[in-house]
């Protein structure tokens, strides 16, 4: 099996944790494609796919749980992050499994923000099985939930992190759960408390898509997790969930919203919002992101990349790509997708946007080495790049966005076989700026997306994923 056919995998700027910290601003990314784990903590079952040779490195994933019973895994970031701008917390995942485990898929995962002063040597999960990792659990008995949590978002296929089953504190109103259950659904719980019955109680809950027949039928449909068997990673174009956690502060309390994005979307949908009274749970200065997962008698790869962690109520400015390498004996066709979001209140019709493909050590490339071929636009209210008949690998031009929405530039382009050398790089760079806004965080302003160059070789691994995005 030729590399060529699973050349379009992701890359994303950064190959290992980034942090940019300027007077309360931050941006902190972490691809978790390939072998690299500086800058987080991975345990149990956990592991990183590129690091044990199931994805190429740089096409990797975090996989939390393989689709296996009795599985548990989680992950975090090590370093923390201030609060008092609030914070964005943005990734992608794939639920999935390879064989039938006569559950529908079991049980979930959950992202869980947790107060930075707790030590690596303190930190402890709460209960896998439905607490998911994070809440309170009844096996052991009086086991509590995960060390200085703030918040665990449930990201459950199963159905029991929103009831009160195994010692968990309080659960989701009657008429929405279904045989005591919540399956394909978002829920919230709180803080971890010294007092274990006041710990992580619930909070919220969203049930998704349709709910109408037995609670086995609603797990059935592709929610939260995909529910064909396939020997493969599900392709991007059959299920790709990107989710965005909102934490923001418009007065004395806090409020959380979270928002998803589905196979051939291109905006996101907003599932739930929440406010957390601010008396009643005081957010900590600091805090770290993590993700746990777990599996009983059914299970799911249950799998996370791409985190984005920074500040909402700006301009910024994510990029990806369909391609994570490409061969160098070859020409090949490449696709960059650029993000730009205001989420400021306001509409900016005149927002300065630059994309160039540079080398290593940013400078232009030649066209004789990569050309970028077409442009096209989505989401935008106005736009004045060029489209076609590029000269140069350096774009320049406005866009427009209404406020709190997103568009997405996408450029193509090919590299010219031999273009450079074997171990080589190169990179898309995008910058974003308005003069119609004081944005408050810069940091998020630059994108950056590289494309390793490699000899073309043979992989044989059967479980590679063949997708596009």
């Amino acid at each position: 099996m030729n590399i060529q056919k699973y050349r379009l995998k992701l890359l994303t700027a950064v190959l290992s944790l980034s942090l940019v910290t300027v007077s309360g601003q931050f941006t902190i990314t972490n691809p978790l494609t390939t072998k690299d784990m500086t800058g987080i903590r991975v345990g149990d079952n956990a592991y990183l796919t590129a690091a044990n040779g199931v994805d190429p490195n740089g096409a990797g994933w975090l996989r939390l749980t393989e689709a296996k019973t009795n599985q548990k895994g989680f992950m975090y970031v090590l370093q923390g992050f201030p609060t008092t701008l609030g914070v964005i917390a943005d990734f992608e995942y794939k639920d999935w499994r390879n064989i039938n485990d006569g559950y529908f898929g079991a049980d979930g995962f959950s992202v869980y923000l947790f107060d930075a002063t707790v030590s690596d040597a303190n930190f402890k999960l709460g209960g896998y099985g439905g607490s998911l990792g994070y809440a309170t659990y009844s096996n052991p008995a009086g086991t509590t939930g995960l060390s200085g949590g703030y918040l665990g978002i449930g990201l459950d296929a199963y159905g029991n992190y929103a009831n009160n089953g195994e010692n968990r504190n309080g659960s989701a109103p009657a008429g929405t759960l279904t045989s005591g259950m919540l399956p394909n659904a978002f829920v919230l719980r709180g803080p971890t408390s010294a007092t274990y019955n006041n710990s992580n109680v619930y909070l919220a809950s969203a049930p998704l898509g349709n709910r109408s027949g037995t609670v086995d039928a609603i797990r059935q449909r592709d929610e939260i997790d995909y529910n064909t068997l396939t020997a493969t990673r599900p392709a991007d174009n059959v299920f790709y969930r990107r989710v965005q956690v909102i934490i923001t502060k418009p007065g004395n309390d806090y409020v959380v919203t979270i928002k998803w994005r589905k196979e051939n979307q291109t905006t996101f949908t907003q599932v739930l919002s929440y406010t957390l009274s601010s008396a009643t749970y005081p957010i900590p200065s600091n805090l770290k992101l993590g993700f746990a997962a777990s599996t009983g008698g059914g299970f799911n790869f249950q799998e996370i990349r791409n985190i984005i962690l920074t500040t909402p109520g700006n301009l910024r400015v994510d990029s990806r790509s369909d391609s994570y390498f490409t061969c160098n004996d070859n020409t090949s066709d490449i696709t960059f997708k650029v993000e730009v979001s205001n989420d400021t209140d306001a509409a900016l019709n005149s927002i300065d946007f630059n994309g160039k493909i540079t080398d290593e050590n940013n400078n232009v490339l030649d066209p004789s080495k990569f050309s970028i071929t077409g442009l096209s636009t989505t989401g935008f209210t106005n736009s004045n790049l060029p489209t076609s008949g590029f000269t140069s690998n350096n774009i320049t031009g406005t866009v427009g966005l209404t406020a709190k929405t997103s568009g997405i530039v996408t450029i193509t382009g090919k590299y010219y076989k031999k273009g450079l050398g074997n171990n080589r790089s190169f990179r898309m760079v995008s910058n974003v700026s308005s003069n119609q806004i004081t944005d408050t965080d810069t940091t998020n302003n630059t994108a950056i997306t590289t494309i390793e160059i490699r000899k073309c070789s043979v992989i044989t691994n059967p479980m590679l994923p063949a997708y596009s995005k």
